[in-house]
This record gives C-alpha cells, sequence and structure tokens, in this order.
C-alpha cells in the first residue's frame, strides 16, 4: 500500500501524466487559434506524445515549442494541401446529388479510392514529420505507404477519428459534450493513445 503513495509510484505517475496532458491540450488549442497554424500545432503535439509513449522527454512546454518551431513551415504547406483537398473532395461529395446512373457510380467509386487516400495520409502525416525529417513530397508518400501496409493499425485509428466526429455533429449535447471533453484535456488523451498505435507502425521501419 505504501508503494501506491511513493513518488515513483504507479498513483502519482498516472496524476503526472495527466497533468502533463492537460498542460500539453491547452497549449495546443492556443497554438491552433490562428488556424493556419494548426498543422504545426498537431505536428508538435504528436512529437510531444510520441516521445511520453516512448519515455524519451519529461519536457512537455519545452518539446512542444522547439518542434513547433523546426516543423512550422513544413507542417503549414501539407496543412493547406490537406485543406484544398479535402475541399476537393466535399466539392465532388456534394455534387452527387445532381448525378444518376452510370456517371454518379463512377463519381462515387472515385471518391471512395480518393477518400481513402486522403485519410491514409491525414491520419499519418503529421506523426510521421513530427518522427522524422524528410522533403514534403517523401512524407506524403511515405505517410501514404505506412498507412496501407499497417492496415489494421489504419482502421483502428480511423476508428478513433471517425466516431468522435460523429458523436459530436450528430446533436447539440453531442457538440457541448465534445466542447468540453476537448477543452480539458480530450484532445491530448486521444491523441496520446493514438500516439500509441503510431509508435508500434514506427517501431517496425526503426529497428
Amino acid at each position: 500500500m505504501s508503494h501506491l503513495f511513493n513518488l515513483d509510484g504507479r498513483l502519482f505517475g498516472f496524476l503526472s501524466r495527466a497533468i502533463d496532458l492537460v498542460i500539453l491540450n491547452f497549449i495546443f488549442l492556443l497554438f491552433c487559434m490562428p488556424i493556419i497554424t494548426i498543422g504545426a500545432s498537431i505536428t508538435a503535439l504528436y512529437s510531444v506524445l510520441i516521445k511520453m509513449v516512448r519515455d524519451e522527454d519529461k519536457y512537455v512546454v519545452k518539446s512542444f515549442i522547439l518542434s513547433f518551431k523546426k516543423n512550422f513551415t513544413q507542417s503549414t504547406i501539407i496543412w493547406f494541401i490537406l485543406l484544398a483537398a479535402g475541399s476537393i473532395l466535399l466539392a465532388n461529395f456534394l455534387l452527387l446529388g445532381s448525378l444518376s446512373g452510370v456517371p454518379k457510380l463512377f463519381f462515387v467509386s472515385m471518391l471512395i479510392m480518393f477518400g481513402f487516400v486522403y485519410l491514409c495520409i491525414l491520419l499519418f502525416i503529421f506523426p510521421y514529420m513530427a518522427r522524422y525529417e524528410d522533403t514534403i513530397k517523401k512524407s506524403l508518400l511515405n505517410s501514404l505507404l505506412i498507412g496501407l501496409s499497417n492496415f489494421p493499425y489504419f482502421l483502428l485509428l480511423s476508428f478513433l477519428f471517425v466516431v468522435p466526429v460523429i458523436f459530436i455533429f450528430s446533436s447539440s449535447i453531442g457538440f457541448l459534450s465534445g466542447l468540453y471533453f476537448g477543452t480539458f484535456g480530450g484532445i491530448a488523451l486521444l491523441c496520446f493513445i493514438n500516439s500509441s498505435i503510431f509508435n508500434k507502425a514506427f517501431s517496425k521501419y526503426e529497428t
């Protein structure tokens, strides 16, 4: 029982990790406010969390700011690329209502294919940049290849990404719950869970 309340025990370790996630969540939201910095903020968030999963770094705030500065330009460019690609996919999806027959079947098939590629890159690109230094072209390609070669992880990450989004936009209660949860550590917690999955996927290539 005495080990439970020891400074090196599980209880204090859990509380320390929880506090780090709350602090990290606050910093992430703060750095996301200009909107254009969201990509760099996501990269910095995963940079800290993947290190946290691996017990490589204990300085949450310092590590976040260093990663944000280091990856700002590249992450911002990729963020705008993803926004543009997502807008095109959404526009094509909205146009499906005006189509019928073979043309509609063709566009549905194309949307499914490109939507799959887009989601794969969206899920893996920022954690990839958080962990490795590469060009934009190679980062996009490698994140896609890693996602495809780790399909079970891709499905799990897709589930963890899609379900909260559906819940948040399903009702006003879901939106308010998501807003409260996301503000007080929820985003960092979900990304921490994701980071353990990314760690397993990336470790195969690092060995």
